[in-house]
């Protein structure tokens, strides 16, 4: 014998249906407003990235080179960021992860050991992306 669901029962149900939708859709706003924000700083970034490329007479090289990878893996990773804020897809949160991942390797000098686990950590996202990603994960890529 099926229970006919009283009226209480569905107004109840739609009630927490709207709240539940209302949530998602205030989590969306505010994943763009903070897109929205770290597009701006992207654009002072890039601007501040063009200065220091024209800016080589001061100090010594290397350490102009260093202080010149930083800033532009900084920018590229906040790029990517902001894409996996807005399309959500898996391939866009392993990019995020391997830009930042050679962010480390490129810009810090650390201990060889080191060095190896963030190219293992590398090599696993790869392997991860090209063996375990469905089709449906490069989609408007």
């Amino acid at each position: 014998m099926k229970m006919i669901p009283s009226n209480s029962d569905t107004t109840k149900g739609n009630w927490l249906d709207r709240i539940y939708g209302l949530i998602l859709k205030t989590a969306g706003f505010m994943e763009k407003l903070v897109a929205l924000i770290l597009l701006g700083a992207v654009v002072y970034g890039c601007v501040k990235l063009g200065m220091a490329a024209f800016d080589v007479g001061q100090g010594d090289l290397p350490s102009y080179m260093e202080e010149l990878l930083a800033l532009a893996f900084n920018v590229i990773i906040v790029i990517e960021f902001i894409r996996m804020l807005v399309k959500h897809s898996m391939n866009t949160i392993v990019e995020v992860l391997i830009f930042a991942i050679a962010r480390g390797l490129v810009v810090e000098h650390e201990e060889p050991l080191r060095a190896l686990l963030r190219i293992a950590a590398i090599a696993a996202l790869l392997a991860c992306r090209k063996f375990l990603f469905c089709e449906h994960d490069f989609e408007d890529e």
